[in-house]
């Protein structure tokens, strides 16, 4: 009890003490009564309600910033292109390579130490994404085997995978998506050494798919439009030519049919995904620009309606006009 109320007490007391002193107790009960059930009961449904206005905004700020982040990526990935034709007589990297019949194989995904396999894959075989790793110089990283420590790789000429994310790197990689991966298709690994990426892989980084028009693996053992080497100057269309795209099966995207027939109104790419805000996804095109788009029924309507050409880039379009 307060000195104010103390002195409230005793000088009523001596004016009425049955019935003014009775009155001031009272009040300074009344004064110190807490909150009831319904004034409690009215704060949490009012806390409640502003967190159900709260959070899907700030998931949705959360998954924009996301968005941003790979588009950044993207734009790198897109210089780094650029370099690479600049370097390379104004070659195309191949979205995916295999080397290993070749009388030079080249640095990239080789045996580093000297001897020591790669956690994934074969040897001087792999995609875009190993190339560029290589070639932009982003390495080393050691990754060391659990069953045997001494047998490590360094990453320098093969860019991250699974099996170093399974090691609890978390460095940037620019090859990779910011949202996680989410919907992975439950292969046997990512493309192009699996057919498709593994469902413990859910929570990496996503992966970024590149147009299989790229792939540089020989026939026998690509996708149906394999077997070539590209340039620059031979691309009609780079601003509409789509060089990668938001994936969940790995770092090369497939297609639907093994016949390439523009007749065919189901031929479409595979795993594709569209994992932010509004079902988007994003895509990088020769040019260097990146876009957004929503989900589409087929490579017909991909091309002809949306303006983005997958197939057959060094003529003027893929399906007939009419």
């Amino acid at each position: 009890m307060n000195s104010i109320t103390m002195t409230s007490i005793l000088a009523c007391s001596a004016v009425n003490p049955a019935t003014t002193c009775m009155n001031a107790r009272a009040n300074t009960r009344a004064n110190r009564r807490g909150m009831s059930i319904v004034e409690m009961l009215t704060v949490i449904g009012v806390i409640a309600l502003l967190l159900a206005i709260l959070l899907p905004a700030l998931n949705v700020a959360r998954r924009n910033a996301l968005w941003g982040t790979s588009q950044a990526n993207m734009k790198q990935i897109g210089q780094l292109l650029t370099l690479y034709a600049g370097e390379n007589r104004d070659a195309i990297v191949p979205t995916a390579f295999d080397y290993r019949l070749n009388l030079g194989p080249g640095k990239v995904r080789s045996a580093s130490p000297a001897g020591v396999a790669p956690p994934i894959g074969a040897l001087n075989y792999g995609s875009w994404t190993d190339i560029l790793w290589a070639h932009g110089e982003f390495g080393p990283l050691v990754y060391s085997s659990a069953v045997d420590p001494d047998l490590f790789w360094d990453y320098r000429f093969d860019s991250p995978d699974a099996a170093l994310y399974a090691s609890a790197w978390e460095d940037k990689n620019i090859f990779r998506s910011a949202e996680p991966l989410a919907h992975a298709k439950g292969g046997t690994g990512a493309t192009p050494f699996g057919d498709g990426a593994s469902v413990d892989e859910d929570g990496n980084p996503g992966y970024f798919g590149g147009n299989p028009f790229f792939d540089a693996r020989p026939v026998a053992t690509g996708t149906p439009n394999s077997g070539k080497f590209w340039t620059m100057g031979q691309i009609r269309r780079p601003e509409a030519s789509m060089y990668i795209a938001d994936s969940n099966v790995g770092e090369l995207l497939g297609l639907s049919a093994q016949v390439l027939d523009p007749n065919n109104l189901t031929l479409d790419l595979v795993g594709v995904e569209y994992r932010y805000s509004g079902d988007i996804t994003l895509m990088l095109f020769l040019d260097g620009h990146v876009d957004g788009f929503t989900q589409w029924e087929n490579l017909l309507e991909l091309e002809k309606e949306l303006g983005v050409r997958v197939l057959d880039l060094d003529k003027n379009r893929f399906f007939p006009t009419q």
